[in-house]
């Protein structure tokens, strides 16, 4: 509520909106690519088969207005989706006190660069440093912990040596260039793991099974037979 009257207030009395325009429309309209420099994720992928940032996906029209969504717009409309089934999932964690809470924490600044245009290669780093939550969890989340943070390395890595394209490096750009591919499915089937435990669903394999004897143990009140 308070928000609002700030920015109703703002509008009828002619306050300046420059730090909603710098601070927060500028950097998503400053760079109007799927992706920057060397990324690993599903705008990446898009990109290699032809999409662009603007290409229209839907159109409409109500009344006067007219409606388009944009794979910008579809690729956040996802997002969002999926951080409202991250939160469902940490709302279930806190009330079963679940050590995977912290998988839910975790899972927004994953899924951020998974999915949504505009990334720069170093944005992974932020999910890799917060996903080391899961070495309190399980060993499967740690493990995967680890994958994405030399996912994360290796981008960054791949920009460092294409600014500078020195000799001796060339094989690795080419090599770093032909993986991104690869490299990508790998980074989005490790953030659906991690998507996967923060909505409180646990693969059937790794859940835990009680063993239960068949035959149930006769309570006898009387003395034991005494061993022969």
């Amino acid at each position: 509520i308070l928000g609002s009257a700030i920015f109703v207030a703002g509008s009828f009395t002619g306050g300046s909106f420059a730090w909603l325009q710098i601070g927060f429309i500028y950097g998503t309209e400053h760079y109007p690519y799927l992706f920057i420099s060397s990324c690993y994720n599903l705008p990446s992928l898009l990109g290699q088969v032809g999409w662009s940032l603007k290409d229209s996906l839907l159109s409409g029209r109500i009344g006067s207005l007219d409606l388009h969504l944009t794979l910008q717009w579809a690729l956040r409309l996802l997002y969002l989706g999926a951080l409202a089934l991250s939160a469902h999932g940490l709302t279930r964690h806190l009330r079963a006190r679940d050590p995977r809470v912290l998988i839910a924490i975790a899972a927004p600044w994953l899924l951020m660069f998974a999915l949504l245009g505009q990334m720069h290669e170093r944005y992974l780093t932020w999910g890799a440093v917060v996903s080391a939550v899961a070495l309190g969890v399980s060993v499967r989340l740690s493990i995967i912990h680890f994958i994405i943070s030399i996912a994360s390395t290796a981008m960054i890595v791949h920009v460092m040596l294409i600014d500078k394209k020195l000799d001796p490096t060339l094989r690795a750009i080419d090599f770093l260039q032909g993986v991104r591919p690869y490299a990508s499915f790998v980074v989005l089937a490790c953030v659906a793991v991690y998507l996967w435990d923060a909505l409180a669903v646990r693969i059937p394999v790794f859940q835990h099974r009680e063993v239960r004897s068949g035959t149930t143990p006769s309570l006898s009140l009387g003395p034991e037979p005494e061993e022969a």
